[in-house]
């Protein structure tokens, strides 16, 4: 499981915009093949602070939309989504 949550940290880039007091982080996925891997995933990012709602999204074939959002009382960074997947 960690190989390829590795390799799906890999292919995402996460885009903060702000909506009032809510931040919404969108990314794109590849390589989730299983339920558990979105589960562990939800899990995982679901446990940063201030996070509030996540959604994956099936986009395409091994595609997925992330999106996450927060109450806006930290910004999301990139650094903090690969240290909670680890």
């Amino acid at each position: 499981m960690k190989p390829l949550i590795l390799a799906t940290l890999l292919l995402f880039t996460l885009v903060g915009f702000a909506q009032s007091a809510e931040d919404s982080y969108v990314a794109s996925l590849s390589g989730i093949e299983c339920a558990d891997c979105k589960k562990t995933i939800a899990r995982s990012l679901g446990r940063l602070k201030g996070v509030k709602t996540i959604r994956i999204v099936k986009t395409g074939e091994n595609r997925h939309r992330l999106t996450v959002v927060t109450d806006g009382s930290k910004n999301l960074t990139i650094a903090d989504a690969k240290k909670a997947l680890k």
